[in-house]
């Protein structure tokens, strides 16, 4: 009789680590083909609550110095090498026209991949994954938000009563 290990404790904060865990099963047997879920890393700038969709992030890591670059936007940081890798830093924060993210302990860069492109992003925190189902999602062309433009933004969700506004990663990775 073989015996099972007891699973090692994570050493990830649970906000985290939660990115690890399998999605949640429905338990409803009549979930329509329709309704696929997706898994979202939410985020927040500011006030304001964001997400992306998981499957571009490759990871979250702590702030690191960054080297500036010379004639970038002003939402365009500078880059960081990360394990070898020169990837792009911006500022979520204002490159979507709000302020700067202020430095604190919550901070953290998002770096997202697609295709062989690396960005990442400085958000003032990242909260938790979340799953959605289409029908959660309000497609952009029925949102209200006049202060982002529609090409960054892929819709609006409510996440435990709260609005979320998923944003386009492929469209902030060009």
């Amino acid at each position: 009789i073989a015996r099972r290990t007891p699973p090692r404790p994570s050493r990830l904060p649970p906000n985290i680590a939660a990115m690890f865990q399998p999605a949640p099963s429905d338990p409803s047997p009549h979930r329509r083909a329709s309704e696929r879920s997706t898994r979202w890393l939410r985020l927040r700038c500011g006030e304001q609550t964001y997400a992306l969709e998981l499957l571009k992030v490759q990871e979250v890591v702590l702030p690191v110095p960054l080297l500036p670059l010379r004639g970038a936007s002003r939402s365009m940081l500078g880059i960081m090498n990360l394990r070898g890798q020169v990837v792009p830093v911006l500022d979520l924060g204002i490159h979507l026209g709000a302020g700067p993210v202020a430095m604190d302990t919550q901070t953290r860069v998002v770096v997202l991949e697609e295709n062989g492109e690396t960005m990442g992003l400085r958000v003032s925190a990242v909260e938790d994954v979340a799953s959605l189902t289409d029908p959660q999602i309000e497609p952009p062309d029925t949102t209200r938000l006049c202060r982002i433009s529609n090409h960054l933004f892929r819709g609006v969700a409510r996440i435990s009563a709260h609005p979320v506004i998923l944003l386009d990663a492929t469209q902030l990775l060009h």
